[in-house]
């Protein structure tokens, strides 16, 4: 066989490699590159207490239980996702002003705030690389003091040798009491509130979310861990009640710029990100 004759045979052999080639980096693709990380943290204190509440009791002072807040100190009951942007915050990222709010832990009926409360921006579906920012406006309640789901209750307590879904009956001397809980992280992609303040949002199914709620949004976690005296934990209860009648709220008021770039650059880049939005490890 001449070598004219061969050009055709290695020109379609070239251009089956070509296409392979290019096939393989496009279904690879697909597949998100593994990470152990897809987070940011926003770290915040307790600037003030209130027994308010502007999600379940909007503009209606005095109306709940106490609460807690971290983020913007200017929440009360009157507030708006509008009212918070731009505003003060307590978190380290200074725009973030959100709102976040908890029930007040009470030992023995005194106050006991946390050391250092840190809200988790997490990933909680497979594809990491398409969770977007919280939009403009939007509100959650996480968990629920009033009708709280005991046998679904997603938060757990934590010290040194033991973790549960209640307050432990004591710690070793010198431990720190931790209390978590998850959020669902899955959007309607409408609603940016509704009236049990939980329906626009639902769990992903085996990471992906459902059809009814196809937007990804960062799963939020919230952190708090208290310091406590001797390992003592008798006489704790919160303000809402019982320990699994724990929740936590949040209000969006972040600049909406500076959450889009963390987002992009913490959660979709598979970084971990600390309370300046910035991962030491992975730059």
């Amino acid at each position: 066989m001449s070598i004219r004759s061969m050009l055709p045979i290695a020109v379609a052999a070239l251009a089956v490699a070509g296409a392979a080639a290019i096939a393989g980096p496009a279904l690879a693709a697909d597949d998100p590159p593994r990470t152990q990380y897809h987070e940011m943290h926003a770290n915040c204190t307790v600037n003030h207490t209130l027994s308010d509440d502007p999600i379940v009791f909007p503009g209606l002072p005095g109306a709940s239980h106490n609460h807690s807040f971290i983020g913007n100190p200017s929440v009360n009951a009157n507030s708006t996702p509008q009212s918070l942007v731009g505003g003060a915050t307590s978190c380290e990222d200074t725009l973030d002003a959100s709102g976040y709010w908890f029930p007040t832990l009470l030992q023995r009926g005194v106050p006991l705030q946390p050391d250092k409360p840190t809200v988790y921006y997490k990933s909680a579906v497979r594809d990491y690389r398409t969770v977007k920012p919280f939009p403009a406006g939007f509100k959650l309640l996480v968990g629920d003091a009033k009708t709280p789901d005991v046998a679904h209750f997603t938060g757990n307590w934590q010290c040194t040798g033991y973790k549960g879904t209640d307050i432990p009956p004591s710690c070793p001397a010198g431990a720190t009491l931790q209390v978590r809980l998850t959020a669902p992280s899955c959007w309607d992609g409408v609603h940016l509130d509704t009236a049990d303040h939980k329906s626009h949002m639902a769990w992903p199914v085996s990471g992906v979310c459902p059809a009814d709620h196809p937007v990804p949004l960062p799963m939020l976690e919230i952190k708090l861990p208290y310091p406590l005296k001797n390992g003592d934990t008798g006489g704790l209860a919160y303000a809402s009640g019982a320990s699994y009648t724990f929740h936590y709220d949040f209000m969006n008021g972040w600049d909406p710029a500076r959450q889009s770039y963390l987002v992009q650059y913490c959660i979709n880049g598979g970084r971990q990100c600390n309370g300046f939005g910035e991962d030491p490890k992975n730059p």
